[in-house]
């Protein structure tokens, strides 16, 4: 319980700064970047996930117009006229006031407060531009247009696509307008359309013209009178050399604006019309214009960031345009090539290329043939095809040199396969797939599909209906699949070649690890086949590495673990772990290597076969064995550690010097890995070693506030523990944990039992930190007289057995009560001896703690100058010790006594210090307790919305951590303020 005490009076800061005077209210703050305003389609609002839903469609209807004139005034009368037009109600001008209100409301529980602001102009919503659809593409539509005003059609291109994908259909489509709203949506449509012929434009000038033809035409119907749109889709098809179709466009515009206007096309339609009845371009194609890729894939699904990072890479041609997709078996590389050589293919007009390299087979095929092959297509006759490999790699790119042909390699070996099959000049590109990756490729890294494109991909094959029909049981069926595409696809074959099944038959065949992959087959496709040509092609000890690594119950795991696998050096294991990770066996995730779900059960049914049980235990044994040496180590290299009795398991011999340079960063990057072999160790058997190992996390999960997995590892383990050893120390941290959480009685009760069994076998140190945590609850409940007769008993006890750093915190803790007690000369004589102790020793964390109770004492004797020197001193040694909680606490008592000084501007400063200490993703007590008081002193400079903002953060935090009193004491002070808990 490093000071486990200090939570006594997290609160105490903030009742103080009520007392203060504090005045001045904030004006317009920056604004972050992650709300999103979309208007480019139905009306959506969001931020940080969290979407907006306005009740009505009058609601609806205001906040469409706000945005549309965002960060400009919208008088009362405005938006009376946006929302009802010439008709308004009577109660418009009350109804308007109750949707501004909601409105404000709504933004602030999304977490978007004073966005909406009212002044002598009117209504304003405060929208940055990047945040707000239409703005962001107007933007990027003006950057397209300067980049082909520049001469960069490619570029341009590109852009243009970058911004339609933010227009998600048809403007403000769920919206009702009226009034000027409606003439600012006509404006924005007018926009879309200029916008339409401008993209048509740089296409053009890319010569785009496939693709291009069939969006015009679509367009041409929705927007008949579009006479530009008309020109574009003509001068598209003659620059193809469609002639013929380019005179039935000129024939069927005419026919629509003469029926509908009474008037002929244009004079530019009419120009263009002349020049190609004139003979415009030759028709014609190349004599040999190879057209080898595979049929579109059906039913493909997702892939839409990977495919326009395809589209970009392949269009921008240059010397070493080579593209690469990789990944693991299964993951829809194929797939993705195929789809993506179909999107760019009218690009390539001397046409497409594709071969089957054989990469994952045992007989990749040679380069020379597949040259040979290669060189026919293009037109060579066979007799010409030379004999020698450099010969017919010569004769190729001389092929090659004048077209622009889009080359797919299928399933390479390695870049020694590929790179003879490159061509020479930059008018043709080259698109790989592969399980390895491939040095000076441009590489697409493809991983399995997001959850809901999986659950798509089994309605796409299966049929959506039954998919829909039970949600839960498809969910379960991609994630046993493991989101691969390739096992999503033969599962839903299988699915819907049964059409009798439920989905939810299917998901529990899949349910069972050990059948699995006999379950994902049909016809010639087999998920564990495709998982055993890589397999296949490791050496032994990449194989049994693969294998033994398989056979871990962790979501991810260091290179380092394989050295104590297989009983080798770590560099060598880390090269191992690096070589499956290369070929896709494992995957390479934040500096850790992890499974793919499907990939761990092949593993795994390999290590059955291969290795003996007693090879599978021992293995295991020294992995864990080697964790547990590590964490202890890690744990004693802290600056502040959780007070118990220490262990000193076997060591490792791993290099810990490189492996724990930082110890807590260890630990949290280890943290989940550590939990998982907790139980892993407790399912196998192996008591003692997962009982070390919970008791060793005691620290990590004290610092960072990791309650839950606290009390699952700990109560996991007290349940197996047969030593009374493990009991003592599990019931220590169990009541300290409680005592975190408010829960008094099961904090006493679990000392109580730790101090028993201490007692009954002669562990004196572990006794004295048993009473420590008994007269820390006392203490608590203001049983003065009790606590100060256990904590002088842990005093003395620690004394008896040499330990003076258990010594130093239970003179602290004496302190803490003498003062509460008013017995301050003896209060400042225990707390001055434990300072100290600390400094002999050398601990920052014990002379941070000390010098804490110290500034506490000062202040309670009114001495204000001593008590800023401590606290300052404290918190610079709590920084230095990497104590964040502490640093924050300190920062609070400082801000209290500045606030009692009368300066509250010093005290609203540190008090913002102190939430600054947490990172974004804390979610600990005293990051809880900083919101806590962060909140009254926004209530006392009169800023409610920031003030509910803070407090309902905090109580979802203390309802999070369980920590009832501060529960009820966050909601207190909420109704206090005159405050909802879910709203205002």
């Amino acid at each position: 319980m490093s000071a486990f005490w200090h939570c006594l009076c997290i609160f105490r800061p903030a009742d103080l700064l009520l007392r203060s005077e504090a005045g001045g209210r904030s004006g317009w703050g920056a604004l972050g970047n992650t709300a999103s305003f979309e208007i480019l389609g139905p009306l959506r609002v969001a931020n940080a996930g969290q979407p907006l839903k306005p009740a009505g469609p009058r609601q609806r209807a205001l906040l469409a117009a706000l945005l549309v004139r965002a960060r400009q005034p919208v008088s009362l009368a405005g938006l009376i006229d946006a929302l009802w037009g010439e008709n308004p109600p009577v109660s418009a001008v009350a109804n308007v006031h109750t949707y501004v209100s909601r409105l404000r409301r709504d933004l602030t529980d999304i977490g978007l407060p004073r966005r909406l602001t009212t002044d002598s102009a009117g209504y304003r919503l405060h929208v940055e531009p990047d945040e707000l659809d239409s703005e962001v593409f107007e933007a990027t539509a003006a950057r397209a247009r300067a980049a082909l005003a520049a001469g960069d059609a490619a570029k341009a291109v590109a852009i243009w696509q970058e911004a339609w994908q933010v227009w998600r259909g048809t403007l403000l489509e769920d919206v009702p307008r009226a009034g000027w709203l409606e003439a600012d949506v006509v404006r924005l449509e007018e926009m879309a359309a200029a916008a339409r012929e401008d993209s048509a434009d740089a296409r053009l000038a890319a010569g785009q013209y496939g693709a291009l033809i069939t969006e015009l035409g679509v367009q041409v119907r929705q927007f008949p009178l579009r006479e530009g749109l008309w020109w574009r889709l003509m001068r598209a098809q003659h620059e193809a050399g469609r002639r013929a179709e380019a005179l039935e466009t000129y024939r069927a515009v005419r026919e629509v604006l003469v029926d509908a206007l009474g008037v002929d096309p244009c004079d530019q339609i009419q120009d263009l019309h002349q020049e190609i009845l004139r003979g415009g371009r030759p028709e014609g194609l190349n004599p040999v214009r190879p057209m080898q890729l595979p049929p579109d894939v059906d039913n493909f699904t997702g892939r839409a960031a990977e495919l326009a990072e395809l589209r970009k890479v392949l269009t921008q041609r240059t010397r070493s345009t080579l593209a690469a997709i990789t990944g693991k078996a299964g993951v829809g590389k194929t797939s993705l090539a195929v789809r993506a050589a179909h999107e760019v293919g009218d690009q390539f007009g001397g046409g497409q290329l594709y071969v089957r390299l054989g990469g994952t087979g045992s007989s990749p095929r040679d380069p020379a043939t597949v040259l040979a092959e290669l060189l026919i297509a293009l037109g060579v006759h066979p007799h010409a095809v030379p004999e020698d490999l450099e010969a017919r790699a010569a004769l190729y790119r001389s092929q090659l040199a004048a077209r622009q042909v889009l080359i797919v390699l299928d399933d390479a070996k390695s870049m020694a396969q590929v790179r003879p099959l490159l061509p020479g000049s930059d008018s043709s590109a080259v698109l790989v797939t592969s399980r390895v990756q491939l040095v000076g490729a441009q590489t697409v890294n493809l991983d399995v599909l997001g959850a809901e494109d999986a659950v798509r991909l089994l309605g796409e094959i299966a049929g959506a209906d039954r998919i829909t029909a039970e949600p839960d049981a498809a969910a379960a069926v991609a994630r046993y699949c493991g989101n691969l595409p390739l096992a999503l696809r033969i599962a839903a074959s299988r699915l819907a070649r049964r059409g009798h099944w439920t989905v939810g038959r299917l998901a529990e065949r899949l349910a069972g690890e050990g059948t699995r992959l006999n379950e994902l087959r049909i016809d010639d496709l087999e998920a564990r086949a495709s998982l055993a040509w890589s397999y296949d092609a490791l050496d032994e000890v990449q194989q049994r590495a693969f294998r033994l690594l398989g056979l871990l119950d962790v979501p991810d795991f260091p290179g380092w673990v394989v050295a104590a696998l297989l009983g080798v050096d770590v560099p060598d294991a880390e090269e191992i772990v690096d070589s499956l990770a290369d070929v896709h066996l494992l995957e390479v995730w934040q500096g850790r290597y992890r499974f793919h779900d499907l990939l761990r059960v092949f593993a795994r049914e390999r290590a059955n076969e291969v290795d003996s049980a007693d090879d599978r235990a021992s293995a295991l044994h020294r992995a864990f064995a080697a964790w547990l040496d590590l964490a202890v180590q890690a744990e004693s290299g802290l600056p502040c550690r959780f007070l118990k009795v220490r262990l000193a398991p076997e060591r490792s011999g791993l290099d810990t010097g490189r492996l724990l340079a930082d110890p807590l960063a260890w630990l949290e990057a280890e943290r989940d890995a550590l939990v998982g072999v907790v139980e892993q160790a407790l399912e196998l058997g192996m008591t003692s070693l997962a009982c070390d190992l919970a008791c060793a996390l005691t620290t990590l999960f004290d610092l960072r506030s990791h309650y839950d997995l606290w009390r699952h590892t700990h109560e996991l383990a007290l349940s197996a523990a047969v030593e009374d050893r493990h009991q003592a120390i599990l019931h220590q941290g169990l009541g300290a944990l409680a005592f975190y959480r408010d829960h008094y009685g099961e904090a006493s009760e679990h000392f109580g039992q730790a101090q028993e069994i201490f007692a009954r076998t002669g562990e004196h140190r572990g006794h004295a930190y048993a009473n420590l945590g008994l007269g820390s609850v006392h203490l608590f409940h203001g049983r003065l007289d009790e606590a100060a007769v256990r904590l002088e008993r842990s005093r003395e006890t620690f004394g008896c057995c040499q330990d003076e750093s258990g010594e130093a915190f239970a003179l602290q803790a004496l302190g803490i009560v003498h003062r509460n007690q008013g017995r301050l000369d003896d209060a400042a004589r225990c707390l001055g001896k434990a300072l100290e102790i600390f400094r002999r020793l050398g601990s920052r964390y014990g002379q941070a703690c000390a010098l804490f109770s110290l500034g506490l004492h000062h202040k309670a004797r009114g001495d204000l100058s001593q008590t800023e020197q401590a606290l300052l001193d404290a918190i610079e040694l709590f920084r230095a010790a990497s104590c964040p909680r502490d640093e924050a606490l300190a920062l609070h008592v400082l801000a209290a006594s500045y606030a009692e000084q009368g300066d509250a501007g010093k005290a609203s400063e540190m008090m913002s210090r102190s939430l600054t200490v947490f990172s974004p993703e804390d979610e600990s007590a005293g990051k809880a307790a900083t919101l806590y008081s962060l909140g009254w002193v926004a209530h006392r400079n009169q800023r409610p919305d920031e003030a509910a903002a803070c407090l309902e953060q905090a109580l979802r935090l203390f309802q999070r951590l369980d920590m009832q009193v501060h529960v009820s004491r966050t909601v207190n002070a909420l109704q206090q303020l005159g405050l909802t808990v879910q709203g205002r």
